[in-house]
């Protein structure tokens, strides 16, 4: 039998867009050569791991018991670094201040760091990034501290590592790196296309259950083991970023939870093929560290999670519905990240029993749901903790492991813990958080107004492949085009932008000649720039033969699917143009993918030469055709932060906010003839701020609007109307 489906998270880190990676807020590190006055400090730049028994640690690998976490795949060293005790520190010519720190691991596929004191103040900047900048994470500012002060960290490929703090003058930042994580064994995590099984069905693939999709979750703990997850619902339909998965993810031991591991985690969203293109690897720019363990039952291995950052709106959550009852109808279907690949989905006819899953005498008898065989797919290691959806598109439990010997020849039976046995538990006190007595719960968007992945493709569109670089349509060719843009159209009178995914076909990164993000203004042809930013990719190539695994550190940006996410939001019109400027010279190719001729729907191309912009259809010299750029943007379409009327009936007065803009306390007067139930608060992501229940005989409302600076709607809920008002708050 096996234990655990349960993979280490093998470490390389991707495609890196933007720098992203948790939830980073823009800007590169600085150059190589500083403006600098004299070293604060000067010691040793560089600090190297010692050396450690790979050998030993493939063999205590092997034994058995020892994958009940799943499979080891770094060595931890336990460090003390801070900017007092090691690395160089420089004083800037400008008055901030950087402390920059090379480590070194020999031979490590990857490295990843803990910093285990993380509280950095305004102005304050991290990055992480490899000697050669190819890859760049951050920067983490800030907005990244947490009560914990813990901060875990995606991996970087290669054995080389890069940390820099920028601070202003008599800053009171304190960082300290706990922990160095060794990647020994070459296993990859990823990006890993292909590497499950071949009977694997990638869940954009069949078009169903897109909501349900966008509730799993891929995550790694403290850069060491790997599982599955999906976001989850309460019945107060509030803000709580609850996540359900298997608790042996967090064993500290056999049977045994340890809880601040949750501390350490990443969560990684919406790491799928996009749009079933074959060509394209998932995205992974969309993540989000730390997280709190709310409930655990090791009998029955539940275990509940508490993100400690709400994902932001453009990574499109969706909170998933649950059911705690035992009426099941026949049907049931799991959305999982086997053997680390992009997400899956395995889908069953029959209906799920309740059995008995034992492993080492841990587990309580028929407490976990059985699915007996699969008729699309199958679990594998890495799938650990992946929901249980029923027919009725509800979460009813999550993977606990099944049959070692399962395999695309022979599916066997899977065991994921049942809500309806674990409620009483202690579950329902958390996920029923009204208290109502509810046993089934829908689900929801995370927003009132969710972000919607944009894009001009049409169902059968194919990639346009061409060998030819001289003759690039979408990037560099020797016609000297280096500018292109993709013309998109939105029913709302205006919408937010909050960034932009882009698949190159080819690419090769540069630190000196950058590409830049430009957002235009136009109707018929990209006409005013109303936003541009620089934009820089990495990735990392692997290859899987066999049983080995090779990796090849590349400065191409190849078939990746790869989202950068804008600076601040912007506000666009309903027609509004996304484009890339390339550098004028050629010697690093860069195309864009971009489809065969359109069979249906218009062109939406267009490129600028000498003459000005035109549509490839009309004039473009090596691809006269319609087509359509793989730019792809994520809006909010008709944004609530753009909302400036009151909603309210025609034949009453509108209630009235003083004052309007507010710095502290507010009031609201409200017509006499109507009564308010209760007032929500809603910032300009679409999250409720405030849900706050009214005394029924108050003409008014006055409260502290104890919320960050920015534009919020204020909606009050009447007995029979409700009326929603536009607050700024200085």
């Amino acid at each position: 039998m096996r234990l655990f489906k349960k993979i280490i998270y093998i470490a390389t880190f991707s495609m890196t867009l933007g720098a992203q990676a948790q939830i980073s807020h823009g800007g590169l590190p600085l150059p190589e050569e500083l403006d600098a006055g004299p070293c604060l400090k000067r010691g040793s730049q560089t600090v190297r791991m010692p050396a450690f028994d790979v050998e030993e640690l493939r063999r205590e690998d092997s034994l058995a018991g020892n994958n009940v976490r799943g499979i080891r795949f770094a060595y931890a060293f336990d460090v003390d670094y801070t900017p007092e005790n090691s690395g160089v520190r420089y004083h800037l010519k400008d008055g901030r201040d950087v402390w920059r720190l090379h480590i070194v691991s020999e031979g490590a596929y990857s490295l990843n760091l803990i910093f285990d004191e993380y509280q950095l103040d305004d102005s304050s900047q991290l990055f992480i990034y490899t000697p050669d900048r190819n890859t760049i994470l951050g920067s983490f500012t800030a907005e990244n501290n947490s009560d914990c002060g813990i901060l875990p960290t995606t991996p970087v490929p290669g054995d080389e590592v890069v940390v820099e703090l920028i601070t202003p003058k008599n800053s009171n930042s304190r960082l300290r790196i706990g922990n160095v994580n060794h990647d020994y064994r070459g296993l990859k995590f990823f990006p890993s296309a292909g590497s499950s099984q071949p009977c694997q069905v990638d869940a954009s693939c069949l078009g169903i259950h897109e909501q349900q999709a966008r509730s799993s979750v891929a995550f790694i703990i403290a850069g060491t083991e790997y599982c599955s997850g999906n976001m989850v619902n309460n019945s107060a339909n509030d803000d709580a970023a609850f996540l359900i998965t298997a608790a042996h993810c967090l064993y500290k031991e056999m049977g045994v939870v340890d809880k601040s591991l949750a501390q350490r985690c990443v969560f990684y969203f919406n790491y799928e093929r996009p749009h079933c293109h074959e060509e394209i690897t998932g995205s992974l720019e969309m993540s989000v560290s730390g997280a709190d363990v709310i409930f655990s039952d090791t009998p029955s291995d539940a275990i509940l999670m508490r993100l400690r950052r709400v994902p932001p709106i453009d990574y499109r959550v969706y909170y998933a519905g649950w059911n705690a009852t035992r009426d099941l109808n026949p049907g049931a279907y799991t959305f999982h990240h086997p053997n680390s690949d992009m997400r899956k989905i395995s889908y069953e006819e029959d209906t799920p029993y309740l059995g008995t899953f034992m492993v080492e005498d841990i587990f309580d008898s028929n407490i976990h749901w059985i699915v007996d065989r699969w008729e699309t797919g199958i679990m594998e290691g890495g799938s650990s903790g992946a929901g249980l959806f029923g027919s009725d598109n509800l979460l009813i439990g999550a993977l606990s492991g099944g049959d070692t010997k399962e395999s695309c020849q022979k599916p066997g039976y899977d065991a994921f813990w049942a809500l309806s046995e674990v409620w009483e538990r202690g579950l329902n006190m958390c996920l029923d958080s009204k208290r109502n007595g509810s046993l089934v719960c829908d689900g929801r968007e995370s927003h009132i107004i969710p972000c919607s992945r944009v894009t001009n493709w049409n169902e059968g569109d194919m990639i346009h492949q061409i060998s030819n670089y001289e003759q690039f349509a979408a990037g560099h060719n020797n016609k000297g085009i280096v500018e292109y843009a993709e013309r998109f159209h939105l029913d709302e009178k205006s919408s937010v932008l909050y960034g932009v995914y882009i698949a190159p076909w080819q690419g090769t990164y540069s630190e000196k000649d950058t590409i830049l993000l430009r957002i235009y203004r136009g109707d018929s042809v990209p006409e005013e720039i109303i936003s541009q930013e620089v934009v820089s990719l990495t990735n990392i190539s692997i290859s899987k033969r066999s049983t080995t695994f090779n990796e090849t550190v590349v400065n191409e940006w190849t078939n990746r699917d790869c989202y950068y996410r804008l600076n601040q939001p912007l506000k666009v019109d309903s027609t509004f143009f996304v484009g890339l400027k390339l550098v004028a010279s050629p010697k690093n190719n860069f195309a864009l993918c971009h489809t065969e001729e359109k069979l249906t729907g218009e062109n939406t191309a267009y490129f600028k030469d000498s003459l000005g912009w035109h549509s490839f259809e009309e004039a473009h010299p090596y691809y006269k055709q319609p087509t359509s750029l793989y730019i792809e943007p994520v809006v909010q379409v008709g944004g609530i932060d753009i909302i400036a009327v009151t909603d309210h009936s025609a034949d009453e007065p509108a209630s009235i906010v003083s004052p309007n803009p507010v710095e502290d306390r507010v009031t609201v007067r409200f017509p006499s003839s109507r009564t308010v139930l209760y007032y929500e608060l809603i910032d300009m992501e679409g999250r409720v701020a405030r849900k706050v229940a009214v005394d029924k005989s108050l003409e008014e409302l006055s409260f502290r609007m104890n919320v960050p600076s920015g534009i919020y709607l204020l909606r009050l809920i009447y007995e029979s109307a409700t009326e929603t008002l536009r607050v700024v708050k200085k």
